[in-house]
């Protein structure tokens, strides 16, 4: 203890970074629920993440040190250790980041009874036990020290803190050091490095394509305390006129001037008054399909129906094909946030902030007079969607029961929703929505007996494609048989696009993903409504799905879907689709997209996937215009006035 004492700080700072250490050992070698190595999903990143933590550590020694506080120190680091075993746990099980808004979700008081927040650390057993059993000693510790320091304390007096050396050197030669390595990837990042730089004579590769949101474990308490409080001053920023112009440039015409509070509610409309196509209300049947890209299912306009032959045979029927069709976000959490609720979701604001908000509406909850059902075969606690599933469809969802034929989980999600198609009403409109799994990236779910697994990814995904397309084909049988046939609406929308092959992969950063073009089509046997097969020019987006479902389903009422009803109404030619990444845009236009970072000058504009970067007038306008909506989104969802 004497020796201990004669620079507590130095000693604890050791411990703070060995057990550092053995977290970070323990992220990278546990696998997530599904199997996934994170070891792999952060190869490259994995030197940044480690630098950064080791210098926040080293920084706050120095600063407790300089404040002459032991036991301060060693209450801050019970509760950083605390924080950081919730944060990288919570992330294995999730890949979402502890935050403000993540605890804000899934403790709310409306999630607290709910498998919501009983699954957050599932993990499994065996990393749960090593994240806390890690834990409980580094409380023992830190619990130990407070109490032996206190009681010498009060033996020795003043006479401990004189006991207690170091030079004045330790301090700064900590902050120093703990700067250089927390602020140098800082560096890096802000000054736009993008780059494999390979350390010589080892050549390890260090990626320099930076993304400071999930992809970097710096200290999560300091996230919470320091960032967050940050992003919420900053986020309070009045909304301008000069943002608002910006907002309405990806407006529908006839709703910019249809608000009811411009300044306050700048995204809530009064009801849509233009002229509908439906004269009744429709079965809706809304089929998400994971990963359908519309640069590969677009091909079967030019006769390679081989893909998908039962949605061929669907959208021969008669309907509306978008060949120019976006995601509004990625991953599928983020389509399904905006395909719900209408409008684009925001970098590190996209879903959580809505889960405990009153102030959003999704559009199953205005099918008031529908039966609604939800069929998924992936968990909603993994998705982050398991609060949207229960409030716009209480208890009528259904999960498929466990896969035991590897690659069978889009058969027994076809037969889930063969039964409950089974079970909708015919004197009342209803309402059912499935998703599909097998096109999944690496494309590997479908079974050994369907086809072979090549290690060529895109002979897969098209494999995948038939396998779901045979599923959908098992439904669409069965709901052809149905008397209400004739009265119901198919609505079949990728949840996303996915990279595959190279062509995908030639996306700038800081977007990191290939682009967000999805197939999408509405289709139904009604003439009324659709004479045989319209391929249309004109951009659409999920953003849409919700104006058009209204028109669908004769809903007439206020709300903040930012989108067109795509029966009746065409986006402009010259006016683009909007999403947004990790701190970056994306705007779809007919004939190329724009990219870009929200804290970069960059824009790349993007023909057949080949991105150049651009400086003309047109493209720094429409960033700009970008930039703009993101500071409305921020403002909006942080301070939930998104409906009166």
């Amino acid at each position: 203890m004497k020796q201990f004492l004669k620079n507590p700080y130095v000693m604890i700072t050791m411990i703070a970074l060995l057990v550092q250490s053995v977290m970070l050992v323990f992220f990278y070698s546990l696998p997530d629920p599904l199997g996934l190595s994170l070891l792999e999903m952060f190869s490259g990143r994995i030197q940044w993440q480690m630098i950064m933590a080791y210098g926040g550590i080293l920084v706050i020694s120095g600063l407790f040190m300089l404040a002459k506080m032991p036991r301060g120190l060693a209450v801050y680091y019970i509760l950083y250790f605390f924080f950081a075993t919730a944060d990288y746990e919570v992330f294995r099980f999730s890949h979402q980041r502890l935050s403000y808004s993540f605890v804000r979700t899934y403790f709310h008081p409306s999630n607290l009874f709910d498998d919501t927040a009983a699954t957050v650390f599932g993990g499994d057993v065996l990393g749960t036990v090593l994240w806390f059993g890690l834990y409980i000693l580094v409380l023992a510790a830190g619990i130990t020290f407070i109490v032996l320091y206190t009681l010498q304390r009060r033996k020795r007096g003043k006479d401990l803190d004189l006991a207690i050396t170091f030079k004045k050197k330790v301090p700064a030669s900590f902050i120093a050091t703990g700067l250089v390595l927390s602020v140098f990837p800082l560096i890096l990042f802000l000054t736009g490095t993008r780059a494999v730089f390979h350390v010589p004579i080892v050549k390890w590769p260090i990626e320099m394509q930076f993304n400071l949101g999930k992809y970097t474990l710096t200290s999560p308490i300091l996230h919470i305390v320091a960032w967050e409080t940050f992003e919420f001053v900053r986020d309070n920023e009045k909304i301008t006129d000069e943002l608002v112009e910006d907002l309405n440039a990806f407006l529908p015409a006839d709703k910019i001037g249809a608000r009811q509070d411009v300044m306050n509610y700048p995204v809530y409309f009064d009801a849509a008054k233009h002229e509908y196509k439906a004269n009744r209300p429709y079965n809706i049947v809304f089929v998400f399909g994971e990963s359908y890209k519309g640069r590969i299912l677009n091909q079967m306009l030019s006769g390679d129906t081989a893909l998908a032959p039962n949605l061929w045979k669907l959208a021969k029927v008669g309907g509306l094909w978008f060949k120019n069709a976006y995601s509004g976000g990625y991953p599928t959490v983020r389509g399904t946030t905006s395909t719900y609720l209408g409008f684009p979701t925001h970098p590190n604001r996209d879903v959580p902030s809505f889960y405990a908000s009153n102030h959003f509406k999704g559009f199953p909850e205005y099918l008031e007079n529908y039966k609604k059902a939800y069929v998924t075969i992936s968990n909603p606690v993994f998705d982050h969607t398991l609060p949207f599933v229960e409030r716009f469809y209480g208890d009528n969802w259904k999960l498929i029961p466990e896969v035991n034929i590897p690659g069978t989980a889009d058969s027994l999600g076809a037969d889930l929703a063969i039964q409950t198609l089974g079970e909708m009403p015919y004197d009342k409109p209803w309402f059912l929505l499935f998703n599909t799994i097998a096109t999944h990236i690496p494309f590997y779910s479908y079974p050994d007996a369907f086809a072979p697994k090549p290690d060529d990814p895109m002979v897969r995904y098209r494999t995948a494609l038939r396998y779901t397309d045979q599923q959908f084909g098992r439904f669409m049988e069965s709901l052809s048989q149905r008397p209400d046939f004739d009265r119901t609406v198919v609505l079949f929308i990728g949840d996303h696009d996915t990279p595959v092959d190279s062509v995908d992969r030639r996306i700038p950063q800081p977007i990191g993903v290939s682009s967000s073009r999805i197939f999408m089509g509405i289709f139904s046997a009604d003439t009324s409504l659709f004479q045989g097969l319209t391929v249309r020019e004109d951009v659409a987006s999920q953003l849409d799905v919700g104006p058009t479902i209204f028109d669908l389903a004769q809903v007439r009422a206020p709300g903040h879907f930012w989108g067109y009803d795509l029966l009746v109404q065409e986006r402009p030619a010259d006016q683009p689709s909007l999403f947004f990444g990790e701190n970056g845009y994306y705007l779809g236009f007919r004939d190329h997209v724009l990219t870009g970072g929200l804290k970069s000058e960059e824009v790349y504009s993007g023909v057949n996937q080949n991105f150049v970067p651009v400086t003309d007038s047109a493209s720094l306008n429409w960033r700009s215009k970008a930039v703009g909506v993101s500071k409305v989104l921020r403002s909006l969802l942080r301070n939930d006035n998104m409906m009166p």
